[in-house]
């Protein structure tokens, strides 16, 4: 049986990070109420999915930003749903160390088995740059009180290029995220986007923030010091011990079915894809009123399916498998990607064997420019 997993957003934030431009909106108890009502409405209007879902992601926002009895409540709607016993499936909450410690064991009892934790740095200047309200101290804390309340897989989130970053303060993160012996690290590099303060930080000083040259040598540092402490860079983003890989994540590379809950989230099934719209109150009164909340739906046609396939695979440390779109596309991945396998193993960002393709370091650095060239296979 084919399989999906299920994306719920869950946007509420103690505070805004200035960096930040997704679907966020500030905490506050009668909001929160109104959204987990619509959401649970959402989620017993939507059809059940032909496909058996075995990961759940409580992504935002800050999921953890919520009372525990109301992730519980969307947690049970979501198992309900599929069919699924708590505990049973992949089950991911983003966490936010600053507090709720004190929520742990009630999100293991709700059904979450994996927490994604934002660390963001472990430098004081850093985290006091990124507008984050917790101590490196705290982070480390909340990671190892984690532990204590039985969590097995824990992922930690690093951000690359903050203002001031060098590469030995990120260093110094990694090293530490290691030795806490997370299961799971996912470096983002930063992104300036328009309309946040750091876009006015930006271009009123650009030089506080490291150029892409020095974010090039932060990611290659992350690449040397978590490999050589035992992770598998196995996603452009991602690094994972033996067996720890996200399992959610996998399936979105992978082109799987997604079902998709809650303002601005968006699904992927049989094909087609959706988004909800992205403002609080367009999705509460949507919902309200016995509406659907999607904004935008789009059906992909083949040659589109097939070159976003390839390039979510070349995000992956095993690339595109030939053997594996012949079974999925029922094409010859060698000859419908002839002249973007030429151009980019020239250029010395792909590397080709009798498998498939997949990209070589510098071609993860210029990872959108390699896949830019897949998205039109020659079919």
């Amino acid at each position: 049986m084919p399989r999906a997993g299920c994306y719920v957003h869950l946007p509420f934030c103690d505070r805004i990070c200035p960096y930040c431009d997704f679907a966020v909106v500030e905490f506050a108890t009668l909001k929160a109420a109104r959204y987990i009502a619509a959401l649970e409405r959402e989620i017993a209007s939507e059809p059940p999915p032909a496909a058996h879902v075995d990961t759940i992601y409580l992504g935002g926002g800050t999921p953890s930003a919520l009372a525990a009895a109301d992730v519980a409540r969307v947690l049970a709607s979501l198992h309900a749903k599929f069919s699924a016993t708590p505990g049973s499936i992949e089950c991911t909450l983003e966490a936010n160390p600053a507090r709720n410690v004190s929520d742990l064991d009630a999100w293991r009892a709700a059904g979450v088995t994996r927490l994604s934790v934002g660390v963001q740095s472990l430098d004081a200047r850093e985290l006091h740059r990124l507008g984050r309200t917790h101590t490196a101290a705290e982070a480390l804390e909340f990671i190892s009180a984690a532990r204590a309340a039985g969590f097995d897989n824990v992922s930690a989130d690093l951000i690359a290029g903050a203002p001031g970053q060098t590469l030995a303060s990120f260093e110094g993160s990694l090293r530490s995220l290691a030795a806490a012996d997370v299961d799971h690290v996912s470096i983002y590099g930063l992104t300036i986007e328009e309309g946040t303060p750091y876009a006015a930080w930006h271009a009123r000083e650009p030089s506080a923030f490291p150029d892409d040259d020095a974010v090039a040598d932060l990611l290659a540092c992350a690449d040397d010091v978590l490999a050589g402490a035992g992770y598998r860079h196995y996603e452009i983003s991602n690094f994972a011990r033996p067996g720890r890989e996200c399992a959610h994540n996998i399936g979105y590379w992978r082109q799987d079915d997604c079902v998709a809950f809650g303002m601005s989230a968006s699904g992927y099934r049989a094909g087609e894809r959706f988004t909800n719209v992205r403002s609080y109150d367009e999705y509460c009164s949507a919902i309200e009123s016995g509406r659907s909340a999607r904004a935008v739906s789009e059906r992909l046609d083949f040659p589109r399916r097939v070159g976003e396939a390839a390039m979510l695979a070349l995000r992956t440390a095993d690339g595109i498998d030939d053997d594996d779109f012949r079974r999925r596309f029922g094409i010859d991945a060698k000859a419908v990607f002839a002249a973007a396998r030429k151009n980019c193993a020239a250029a010395g960002l792909l590397e080709i064997d009798r498998a498939g393709a997949r990209l070589t370091p510098r071609g993860r650095l210029l990872a959108n420019e390699v896949c830019a060239q897949f998205l039109e296979p020659s079919l």
